[in-house]
């Protein structure tokens, strides 16, 4: 089991040094990506060259409390293309939808499937936002 498990693990070292599977900044312009999809409200701005899903409790859009159909897309992207980096830009909004609990388990499942597939994750917040409790479970989640 461990041979087959190799080829994977060797895959999920990440090329960017310093940059581990997961980093929490407070700005879509601190990430050094050239392409990313982000996971964000509607009206996001996003650089050049990234592609914007958006959450909407709006028809047609991905909705707030759909975590699965969000992380199924995800999953998709990272399949696709590994080294386009995944940023979750509105984490409070997935909260206020889901629940801290759900939305941390959430982010855990996207961390793993990074690891797996040797990918990067955004998570787009301010220490803030959260009560120190809940900041330090997500701070948790880098590597």
């Amino acid at each position: 089991m461990l041979k087959a498990l190799a080829p994977l693990l060797a895959g999920a070292l990440v090329d960017k040094p310093g940059m581990g599977h997961f980093k929490i900044v407070h700005s879509i312009k601190e990430i050094p990506e050239e392409r990313a999809v982000v996971i964000g409200r509607a009206g996001a701005r996003v650089p050049p060259g990234w592609e914007l899903v958006t959450v909407s409790a709006a028809r047609g859009f991905f909705g707030p409390r759909e975590l699965h159909r969000i992380l199924e897309g995800i999953v998709a992207s990272l399949k696709s293309d590994p080294d386009k980096a995944i940023v979750i830009a509105c984490p409070e909004y997935l909260a206020l939808h889901n629940g801290f609990t759900a939305l941390v388990k959430f982010l855990n499942d996207v961390r793993d499937y990074a690891i797996l597939m040797g990918g990067r994750v955004y998570l787009v917040t301010d220490e803030l936002a959260w009560d120190p409790r809940e900041f330090a479970l997500l701070k948790r989640l880098e590597d």
